[in-house]
């Protein structure tokens, strides 16, 4: 007959073993999770730019709304209402209109006119490999004002 082998000394190697397991299965689980709530971000501050733009276009010189013309503080106000899940203070909102010849003599938010809305978001990781390092998230949108 053949013995078995002595385990003395791996006693406890189980619960070790487990361990380093665990510690790498949760850094890739909150791996993943960053990596969602990164896209997340990115996601909202596209969707803000285009979703600014729009407001700035239905917000021209010649709507009949109260507001109007959109200025580049309300845009900002209502982008900044549009990201739940982020910090929105710390979302930089930049609305510019276009200058050019099919504008020159009426306001710039008239209609023909163009608006850009630009968006920007510092992301930070929950877990980064580099201590304090952050991705800017950026988003733009440009359209012809309606009305």
């Amino acid at each position: 007959m053949i013995a078995a082998p002595s385990r003395e000394g791996e006693r406890g190697s189980t619960i070790a073993e487990f361990a380093l397991a665990v510690a790498a299965l949760m850094t890739m689980i909150v791996g993943i999770v960053d990596v969602g709530r990164a896209m997340y971000a990115n996601h909202l501050v596209a969707n803000a730019a285009k979703e600014g733009a729009r407001y700035a276009v239905v917000h021209g010189s010649s709507c009949t709304l109260s507001g109007c013309p959109a200025t580049a503080a309300q845009i900002r106000t209502y982008v900044r209402g549009l990201v739940p899940g982020i910090d929105a203070t710390h979302l930089t909102v930049t609305t510019t209109w276009s200058t050019g010849t099919a504008c020159a003599g009426s306001p710039f938010q008239s209609a023909g006119c163009t608006v850009n809305v630009q968006t920007s978001y510092p992301f930070t990781f929950i877990v980064s490999l580099l201590p304090n390092f952050t991705m800017t998230m950026r988003g733009s949108s440009q359209m012809v004002i309606s009305q």
